[in-house]
């Protein structure tokens, strides 16, 4: 029986676990937190920071692994790229893990490989940031250079923006590092990806319909197929296959985000992994016969051997996401009867309950979500005002009482 260390215990990496054991793997699930659900899925369990690569080499030499994963997670990237290049592993390189998970790399190296790429700059003092967005004179987008889930993302229209938000922007970079970055309008497209023996497809290509709360980094929707033209969808197919292989990933999952307009399309970040939010694990399968995570169970261990051939399908999914105003939760009616509904799936609804204390919002990380699916669009736009008229939150803020915030 071959041994699988997988790199984390959340509920996005519950999918991946189960799946190991029931290919027969032997399953040892590593994380900081003993209280994440995965763990009672494993065969063995490992309590230790997925950030500290040498305390994960260790613990997997121990156990003789056989291969080691993670998905829908950027902080194991670079652990496991690194435990599999000293054990001798499959991996995909410690550059690669590097490259993929640091936003201001990936701006160069689409330099380098001849893309034409927005304007930006690598900072880590207020000063530079103000002087950059001065020299610009236009809109712009402050962030970290190695976060996730929109964390530390601001938008900036006025200098004084960035003198209030810099530090938010800067605490939530692992490195201090922050990358400021025209803005670019259109819509946002994130496309799923695989890659094997350097050769790169495309999986799914979805659409953000955006929150429209100002000062919120995240999505109302997302939504399967993006609604563009057949010309489109090739013209970023073609993009997204010149980035991937460019970057020279030899295998694995991959999650990308573009923005598309008149002017042409343009990359905003991409990712070594599947996307998150069970888009990788959930969305993928709905939309196609592809198993992400058999394919990258076997992958780490060196069972696949030929690129995989993927078949897709017509149907319209996507997941729905609202947010809690700061409070209290008093009241919670439809919650269960929306779970239940026979089109419904994954979803993180798992906290909201009465008596839960809600935090103020500022990206997609306090978002709750649930997925559906649909014949065609109009089925699925009717199915996602059902879900809305038969949640029904109350929240406490201590200045009266508030519903759940969709749009």
């Amino acid at each position: 029986m071959k041994k699988i260390m997988i790199l984390g215990a959340n509920n996005f990496l519950v999918p991946l676990i189960k799946t190991s054991k029931r290919l027969g793997f032997w399953t040892i699930v590593a994380s900081p937190n003993e209280k994440e659900p995965g763990f009672e899925y494993a065969d063995e369990k490992v309590i230790v920071d997925l950030c500290d690569k040498n305390a994960v080499l260790e613990a997997a030499q121990k156990l003789k692994i056989d291969g080691i994963i993670s998905d829908q997670a950027e902080t194991p990237v670079r652990t496991q790229a690194f435990v599999a290049n000293k054990m001798g592993l499959p991996g995909i390189g410690e550059d690669k893990a590097e490259l993929f998970t640091n936003k201001y790399l990936m701006r160069e190296k689409c330099r380098e490989i001849g893309m034409d790429t927005i304007k930006y700059k690598l900072v880590d003092n207020v000063n530079d940031a103000a002087k950059f967005y001065e020299q610009i004179g236009k809109p712009m987008i402050m962030k970290p250079i190695d976060s996730a889930g929109s964390r530390g993302v601001v938008k900036i229209e006025a200098v004084q923006t960035i003198y209030d938000q810099f530090d938010y922007s800067k605490d939530a970079s692992k490195t201090g590092k922050v990358i400021i970055e025209e803005y670019i309008p259109g819509k946002e497209l994130l496309i799923d990806g695989v890659v094997f023996n350097g050769i790169y497809q495309t999986l799914i290509c979805g659409e953000y319909i955006k929150c429209n709360v100002p000062g919120v980094f995240s999505e109302y929707m997302g939504k399967y197929p993006a609604e563009i033209t057949d010309n489109q969808l090739n013209e970023v197919n073609k993009l997204v296959k010149k980035i991937i292989e460019g970057f020279g990933l030899p295998w694995g999952r991959t999650h990308t985000e573009v923005k598309i307009n008149d002017n042409g399309i343009w990359l905003m970040e991409t990712a070594a992994r599947g996307g998150g939010r069970y888009i990788s694990s959930g969305i993928v399968p709905m939309k196609t016969d592809f198993d992400s995570c058999e394919f990258l169970l076997k992958a780490c261990v060196g069972e696949i051997t030929e690129v995989p051939v993927v078949h897709k399908n017509n149907k319209s999914c996507g997941y729905v996401s609202l947010f809690l105003p700061k409070g209290e939760v008093i009241s919670v009616e439809g919650l269960q009867e929306v779970i239940d509904l026979p089109y419904t799936y994954s979803h993180n609804f798992e906290d909201i309950k009465v008596g839960f204390k809600t935090s103020e919002f500022k990206d997609k990380i306090e978002g709750r979500f649930i997925h559906l699916e649909a014949d065609n669009d109009e089925q699925l736009y009717t199915r996602v005002e059902k879900i809305k008229q038969l949640i029904q939150i109350k929240i406490d803020t201590g200045e009266g009482m508030k519903g759940p915030i969709w749009e």
